[in-house]
């Protein structure tokens, strides 16, 4: 039977390994439509909007800032973008808990949100710091809309083996 240190204590290898995936799952869309369209897949984020469900904020706002460091560390080179995004993505679950988590039609939709929230934050602290130049029309067409189909197909695909791995009894 599972209880909530149980959780705690697989929760965190477990996101890590789901960032891990996400960098190499998106470096294969990439190669797969020649980086004509880049879609990045986000399972981290999906295991967090289940995490979320059981896990306290304490907890997974200070995964989400130790992730966020990792992942900006090892592929984007710049401390900041990701360690902002993933907490603040985080707080954004646990401020929408109370209609977010009432079924998985609900949960799908905030998965939406929560994806184009975390690529608007993303691409927001770029250009503030003048690190990318992106049109409204190349990342709304060629960024934001294949990164949302190939999450809403990821949310469908995994959501319930995610909500079984979280689920405390």
């Amino acid at each position: 039977m599972l209880t909530k240190d149980t959780v705690k204590y697989y929760a965190a290898p477990t996101f890590f390994i789901l960032m891990l995936l996400d960098g190499q799952f998106t470096r294969l869309l990439e190669n797969w439509s020649r980086n004509y369209y880049i879609a990045n897949a986000h399972l981290l984020l999906l295991g967090f909007l289940c995490g979320c469900m059981v896990l306290s904020k304490r907890y997974m706002v200070i995964t989400a800032i130790v992730l966020g460091l990792l992942f900006d560390m090892y592929y984007v080179g710049v401390l900041g973008i990701y360690t902002v995004a993933l907490p603040l993505s985080v707080w954004l679950m646990y401020a929408l808990a109370d209609t977010l988590y009432r079924n998985v039609f609900t949960m799908f939709f905030g998965m939406i949100i929560f994806v184009t929230f975390f690529e608007l934050v993303t691409l927001g602290i770029q250009m503030l710091f003048k690190l990318a130049d992106v049109s409204d029309t190349f990342f709304i067409s060629r960024f934001l809309g294949p990164t949302l189909l190939i999450n809403m197909l990821l949310f469908i695909i995994f959501i319930f083996p995610f909500k079984k791995l979280f689920v405390i009894k």
